[in-house]
């Protein structure tokens, strides 16, 4: 078999339609585990948020605690009102932080205590307000925005804890090269979306 074959054969799966998720129930599993898997299939949210992680862990675990926390009640706040942010969709300014949040883990170079905190509860807030369950009520939004609220939590906290253990140089140099990854896509998104407008 050719590698032009064997490239054709392992890209054509992504040239099938899918069904469109938006932010309602994952068949199956439920509006808690749904909200859970939101920050993970939403990729604006996940580029967001893992950048994040990444300049969390270059930062210091414990040095960034407050900007988790900032972030922690920036999403509550978010997800709180998202049922009434009446179709607002906070997808160009979460791609616009990620790039910059990206781009600071590429440099490699750190914020102020406060500009983290600041860029976090953006991030939160955008996460959050970018989350509303379609077609949910009652106890199943609630528990889908509660899955969501502890999915991007743990998205964010477990990239840090594993970039913070990082100590060798070529991984912190794997850490810039994700950095560069996620701020290629954001930026990459942003740019379609602006030629398509």
């Amino acid at each position: 078999m050719s590698r032009r074959a064997a490239r054709a054969g392992a890209l054509a799966p992504l040239a099938l339609p899918a069904a469109a998720w938006a932010h309602g129930e994952i068949k199956g599993i439920g509006a808690f585990y749904s909200g859970l898997l939101h920050p993970f299939v939403s990729p604006s949210h996940l580029i967001a948020l893992l950048a994040l992680g990444l300049l969390f862990g270059q930062r210091g675990v414990p040095a960034s605690r407050h900007a988790m926390a900032a972030l922690m009640a920036a999403l509550a706040a978010g997800l709180g009102f998202s049922g009434r942010a009446g179709g607002l969709e906070p997808e160009l300014p979460l791609l616009a932080l990620a790039a910059l949040l990206g781009g600071t883990v590429v440099a490699a170079r750190q914020w102020p205590a406060l500009a983290l905190g600041l860029l976090s509860l953006l991030v939160g807030l955008a996460v959050g307000l970018g989350s509303a369950p379609d077609g949910m009520g009652g106890s199943q939004r609630w528990s889908a925005l509660l899955g969501t609220m502890i999915g991007a939590s743990l998205c964010t906290a477990c990239v840090a804890g594993l970039v913070h253990g990082a100590r060798r140089p070529w991984a912190r140099i794997g850490v810039r090269v994700v950095g560069s990854w996620l701020t290629a896509s954001a930026i990459l998104v942003l740019t379609l979306t602006a030629v398509r407008a």
